[in-house]
């Protein structure tokens, strides 16, 4: 059905793209009889592919990348598609309306996006608000961001903020510091700039109790050396990390949007990205959650990102191009390997080709 719809869907802008799919699950999330249809459609079990991991069941290892539904206005629908874990946003305390538009490209060609929303969301009390008029089976992370508004010395303020306000409904956060949209984000990257958001998240933490899982969200840009200055605090703060958001480097590609300004996605990630995950399950001595995301299109992809380190993995850019069949095509394709290659859980190839 996608192959057909899809000629017709890329003759729109992509944003209004996106927007007309927000509608159409919308629909689908206010007449409930039409979740298990969805559910019959996308979904896949198989106990291989079960995981508990940070005292959160996974179904599967198939999660849906941040970015998709920024406001938490669709989850209930999004549930239902074949995921094993869902992740909303980013989310910022207060209301944006990010970068002025067009603001997202297709790289047909090379199966990537572009794209500079720079944090465009309803905000904190309005995504909540929707977010708790439903009951979730899978998990639910929400992905945290800030305001383009915030003083600059107070952005780490944020992130507590968003945690704070969602910390009893949802099952983790990410704190995402990666976004190339939102100026000085990515300062945090940085030695010192990085200890201050580490310091305040430690001290809200212990402060509140908290007991959700909160991850972190790194560049696609950062250097092998980069990544490992940033490994011993992110162990000591953090409780697993995403490897990785979007990329600012522009190599072989072939689209005529090539050389717009923003994040890229999609296909050309990859490779990067697995150097990334493979680097950081090595010096972590795989004790650390990864959880992988760039450029994933089939299943070979899933089982080398897993076989480097990675527990879990997201998608997004690929459903674009591929469809939303194409999380049940990944579990049941994974689960084949599995069987194939007489391995009883997903979690038997896990860094197989490190170790």
């Amino acid at each position: 059905m996608y192959k057909l719809i899809k000629p017709m869907l890329f003759q729109f802008d992509p944003e209004k793209a996106h927007g007309m799919t927000i509608d159409a699950l919308k629909f689908v999330q206010n007449h409930p009889k039409l979740l298990p249809v969805i559910k019959k459609i996308f979904h896949y079990e198989n106990d291989s592919l079960n995981q508990n991991l940070k005292g959160i069941h996974f179904a599967n290892p198939i999660g849906l990348a941040a970015g998709f539904d920024k406001s938490c206005e669709v989850p209930k629908a999004l549930e239902n598609a074949g995921f094993g874990s869902i992740e909303l946003g980013g989310i910022t305390p207060k209301p944006q309306p990010g970068n002025p538009k067009p603001r997202m490209y297709r790289l047909v060609e090379d199966q990537a996006l572009i794209n500079r929303m720079g944090f465009n969301n309803l905000g904190m009390n309005k995504a909540l608000s929707y977010l708790r008029k439903h009951r979730y089976q899978i998990p639910v992370g929400l992905n945290v961001g800030v305001n383009k508004s915030t003083p600059y010395e107070a952005r780490y303020e944020d992130y507590i903020k968003v945690i704070d306000t969602f910390k009893n409904d949802v099952t983790f956060f990410t704190v995402n510091i990666s976004s190339p949209n939102t100026e000085n984000l990515q300062s945090f990257h940085d030695k010192d700039e990085f200890s201050q958001l580490c310091e305040a998240i430690q001290t809200y933490k212990y402060k509140e109790s908290l007991n959700v899982p909160i991850f972190i969200k790194l560049t696609s840009d950062l250097s092998l050396d980069g990544l490992g200055a940033m490994l011993t605090p992110i162990t000591q703060t953090f409780d697993g990390i995403i490897l990785a958001n979007t990329t600012q480097q522009r190599e072989a590609l072939h689209s005529n949007h090539r050389e717009e300004t923003g994040g890229l996605s999609g296909k050309p990630l990859f490779e990067r990205n697995l150097k990334l995950i493979s680097y950081a399950y090595k010096q972590t001595d795989g004790q650390f959650l990864i959880i992988g995301t760039g450029g994933i299109f089939n299943a070979e992809d899933v089982i080398k990102m897993m076989r480097q380190g990675a527990s879990l993995v997201q998608i997004y850019s690929a459903l674009v191009f591929e469809g939303p069949g194409l999380t049940q095509k990944l579990n049941k394709q994974l689960a084949h390997y599995l069987k194939s290659n007489g391995y009883n859980n997903v979690n038997e190839i896990i860094g197989l080709d490190v170790k």
